[in-house]
């Protein structure tokens, strides 16, 4: 029997601008803190997950979908602007811009007919 060779999967080439790793926690939470308010207000489920020692970030999921859930980080870039991330990693929006940053989470996070 001629064994099968399964294939390579290509390492994930990181992205320079994105530190997973908040360099102040309270300052991650705070920003999380204030887009879970705004998705909460778009009927989605948040919860801030803020345990010592691992990175903060934002559970996010679909209410009326369960299954379209997502989690969300904020941390600052090499240039030191703070910005919320999604954890593959791809920039979803700065900080200060909650409103783009939910409406983007949202069109990822969308059913059908939303």
């Amino acid at each position: 029997m001629q064994s099968r060779q399964v294939p390579r999967v290509p390492e994930r080439i990181p992205n320079p601008e994105f530190h997973l790793m908040a360099t102040d926690p309270e300052q991650a939470i705070e920003h999380l803190e204030k887009l879970a308010g705004e998705l909460e207000a778009r009927r989605f489920a948040v919860r801030v997950h803020a345990l010592p020692g691992l990175t903060p970030h934002l559970n996010v999921i679909n209410v009326a979908a369960p299954v379209l859930t997502e989690k969300v980080f904020a941390a600052p870039g090499s240039d030191g602007i703070w910005a919320f991330h999604f954890p593959w990693p791809q920039l979803i929006a700065p900080v200060h811009d909650v409103s783009v940053a939910a409406d983007r989470i949202e069109r990822v996070l969308a059913e059908v007919d939303r």
